[in-house]
């Protein structure tokens, strides 16, 4: 470094004095140090004896460069800290830096520097520096931290006023954010923290000088949701300021197993209210019009053997949140295998929400169930076609399954007994679906459409969607192979 006329830059520091904060600056520091650094040509730095005195070189024996007794990793630490506060401080420079002395030990002292800007350029920086602690000290601190530093929890210490002030690397690695992007910086903001408990709340706890344990949501660098459990263990340190120390243990894959969880608690409470509405509508409609228990227990049994069956598709893959519409029909009507060469099962895949697994298996039971008592599986020539078809040409996902039967006998209206049929069953499970539901009779059959949305949820589907629902056909044999 070139010589500096020391009496120039001496005159220079004392005009400082009487700019306006200066003073205010110096009187809130205790220093054991003083210098003026000028920017314009960084050649130029005047640093005051008490700074020599402390480091036990005499002031006229001093070399010219005082950065020189600086650790080399602080020195590294000082010139990347002093760049980034002359391109964006909001407030005074402020850093711990070790020095080494004139015998080899190590004094540590805190550097704290304002920068003087003229026209909004950095001209001169202006410090102070003040000794904190001796060597002895100092290695106890570096055992405490390299201890934290082996912790898996994010461990930090920060304070209300100046913000972090330690941040380990259990810290970096769980919020994804360094200790030097950290330092100085109030980490409820850094990471978007959301407390369990109102801020406010927990402020006023810990300035009251009592610690906290609670749940923290906070956002990662990369953007990610995080979820902590954390206790912040206050300690006064004076000056109206709170040291906060801080650990934050990872708690995501707790938190996200939890939801888990919750989502199938109350799906399996919505399933099992389902059922029970169902159940409860089955026994009520079994017995209408019967007078022998023991047909109506049968009847009971059958509607509830087609209803467990649905509900085993239901939650054999507890995974999937969509259950294909072949297999539910192929369940409910596996039971009458020895009605395969009547039978004819036609469409593409067709993925049916949980929602409307069991109704949907109901309504195919009570079809079935007619079919073997009435209609085409009652005598050895009928046949029976199940075709579906799914329609997503609107703004709602609509699944059409078309249920014929075509007889061998001819009949021109519904058989007798119509309400026996198992009718109102199949009407109140449609309801629950949301879907529209249409039986026609012809001379050669009956044709049953059923209409409703694949939505996961259901509300009422708008009028326009209703209306798509597919115009019935006439039926003739030419349609069941």
């Amino acid at each position: 470094m070139a010589t500096v006329d020391q009496c120039e830059l001496e005159s220079e520091f004392e005009a400082l004095l009487h700019q306006q904060g200066v003073l205010a600056f110096l009187d809130k520091t205790a220093f054991d140090g003083l210098w003026i650094w000028n920017l314009e040509n960084p050649q130029e730095e005047w640093v005051s004896p008490g700074f020599w005195r402390v480091i036990g070189i005499e002031p006229a024996c001093r070399p010219i460069d005082w950065r020189d007794h600086l650790y080399p990793e602080d020195k590294a630490l000082f010139l990347e800290a002093f760049e980034r506060h002359t391109n964006t401080a909001s407030g005074p420079f402020d850093q711990v830096f070790r020095f080494h002395n004139a015998t080899g030990g190590t004094v540590v002292m805190r550097c704290r520097g304002q920068v003087v800007r003229k026209d909004g350029r950095a001209v001169r920086m202006l410090g102070a520096l003040t000794v904190l602690r001796d060597a002895e000290t100092l290695a106890h601190d570096r055992r405490l931290g390299e201890l934290l530093e082996m912790s898996g929890d994010a461990v930090f210490a920060w304070s209300l006023r100046d913000g972090v002030q330690r941040w380990n690397q259990g810290a970096a690695s769980l919020f994804g954010f360094s200790g030097l992007a950290a330092q100085g910086r109030d980490p409820n903001s850094l990471t978007q923290a959301v407390y369990s408990q109102d801020w406010l709340e927990v402020q006023a706890r810990l300035e009251a000088g009592r610690p906290w344990s609670g749940k923290i949501e906070r956002r990662r660098a990369d953007g990610s949701t995080i979820y902590t459990s954390a206790r912040l263990s206050p300690v006064e340190v004076g000056g109206g300021d709170v040291l906060i120390l801080q650990i934050d243990r990872d708690r995501t894959a707790e938190h996200e197993a939890n939801e888990r969880l919750r989502l199938v608690n109350r799906e399996l409470n919505h399933r099992v209210k389902n059922i029970f509405a169902v159940i409860q509508g089955l026994v009520s409609l079994s017995s209408q019009g019967e007078h022998d228990a023991e047909r109506v227990t049968n009847k009971i049994q059958e509607r509830i053997a087609a209803l467990a069956a649905a509900h085993l598709i239901s939650i054999d893959d507890e995974d999937a949140r969509t259950i294909s519409f072949q297999r539910v029909l192929e369940a409910v009507l596996a039971p009458y295998d020895q009605r395969q060469d009547q039978l004819i099962m036609r469409g593409l895949e067709a993925s049916l929400p949980r929602r409307a697994v069991t109704p949907v298996g109901m309504i195919l039971h009570e079809l079935a169930t007619n079919a073997v008592k009435y209609g085409a599986w009652s005598e050895p020539g009928g046949k029976l076609a199940v075709t579906w078809m799914a329609d997503d040409s609107g703004d709602d996902t609509l699944l059409h399954v078309r249920w014929v039967e075509t007889f061998k006998r001819s009949s021109a209206s519904a058989p007798d007994g119509n309400t026996g049929l198992g009718l109102p069953l199949i009407e109140q499970s449609a309801r629950q679906l949301d879907g529209e539901l249409r039986r026609e009779w012809s001379t050669e059959g009956m044709e049953t459409v059923l209409s409703f949305s694949l939505q996961e949820k259901i509300g009422g589907r708008t009028k326009a969607a209703r209306q798509r629902v597919p115009s019935a056909q006439p039926l003739v044999s030419t349609n069941v192979n």
